[in-house]
């Protein structure tokens, strides 16, 4: 025969009443289908689990062990209906999500502290990721959102503006430019620079280049690191000058001086993207969340401008 849940919420009942008609009647079943039951089911385990006289109904060491047992089942049964409907209704699951930098520096581990104290039953698995690895990610669907610098436009993504930053210079504290309390473009052309790696910043340099040619020259790269945390200590060191968000201005930084740039006017955007047509509640909560914020910022933004 085997046992299945209704052997189990049977005796669960029994165990609780200890008479066969309030059990009958607390699961809106006849005392005949129910003896039955309790019958098939000590048939099954092959010992008694009840013993049975006129005026009551007692378990045996048997029972009591099942009894036991079973309320840990019947408890865990509850707990994975519950956590099917949760997933279901978006609000229990897993996120993947890719950040860059100057995503991670920005305004995002705010977002995301606000999104997981709403929903504390979907885990945020958080992966460090250059922009253009995460173009490939996207579309290989390995995350499911990323935060990257600029647009990602393709058939099957969409995005939306989550930040966007200025650029700023940043000088060794012994820097003679440190005198000016800002700078041009123009002034940082004759430099030695340190900038992130080619494989790592290749968005942001694509974007700090354009700018540099248009203003008639090419940063002087002398080193490269490939995060934050080693620009910021070869600036430190005196080996070099760089271009980067202002953004910075959120992190601890002894020995660096942030000067912003007066004649750049373009932004830094820190863009959030997705699958177009991902069939995910948890995701669609996530995207909700992040159209509001952004309206928010917006409003905010345009108030204080």
């Amino acid at each position: 025969m085997g046992l299945e849940l209704r052997h189990l919420r049977v005796f669960a009942a029994l165990g609780k009443e200890l008479h066969f008609g309030r059990a009958a009647d607390a699961l809106h079943l006849a005392q005949p289908a129910l003896s039955k039951i309790v019958q098939q089911l000590e048939a099954e385990i092959g010992t008694p689990l009840l013993l049975r006289t006129t005026r009551r109904v007692e378990l045996t060491e048997a029972g009591k062990a099942f009894l036991d047992e079973t309320s840990t089942i019947e408890a865990q049964i509850e707990q994975a209906v519950a956590s099917a409907r949760n997933a279901a209704r978006g609000i229990r699951g897993e996120l993947r999500i890719a950040y860059t930098d100057f995503a991670i520096n920005g305004r995002l581990p705010h977002f995301l502290r606000d999104f997981a104290a709403a929903h504390p039953q979907i885990r945020l698995n958080l992966i460090f990721m250059p922009t253009t690895s995460q173009h490939m990610a996207l579309l290989q669907q390995t995350i499911d959102v990323g935060f990257m610098i600029g647009e990602f436009r393709h058939k099957t993504t969409s995005c939306i503006t989550f930040d966007e930053d200025e650029y700023v210079a940043l000088l060794p504290a012994s820097h003679p430019l440190c005198r000016e309390t800002s700078l041009t473009l123009e002034q940082l052309a004759d430099e030695n620079f340190v900038l992130g790696t080619g494989e790592n910043w290749a968005a942001f340099r694509t974007r700090l280049f354009a700018e540099c040619r248009s203003r008639g020259f090419f940063p002087n790269i002398v080193l490269e690191a490939s995060n934050s945390e080693g620009i910021f200590g070869l600036v430190v060191a005196g080996v070099g000058v760089t271009i980067y968000s202002s953004c910075v201005g959120n992190l601890p930084r002894q020995g660096v001086e942030v000067r912003p740039l007066r004649n750049v006017s373009s932004k830094l955007p820190v863009t959030a993207v997705w699958g177009r047509n991902h069939k995910s509640q948890v995701l669609d909560r996530f995207i909700n969340l992040l159209r509001r914020s952004a309206l928010n910022e917006t409003k905010q933004n345009t108030a204080n401008g």
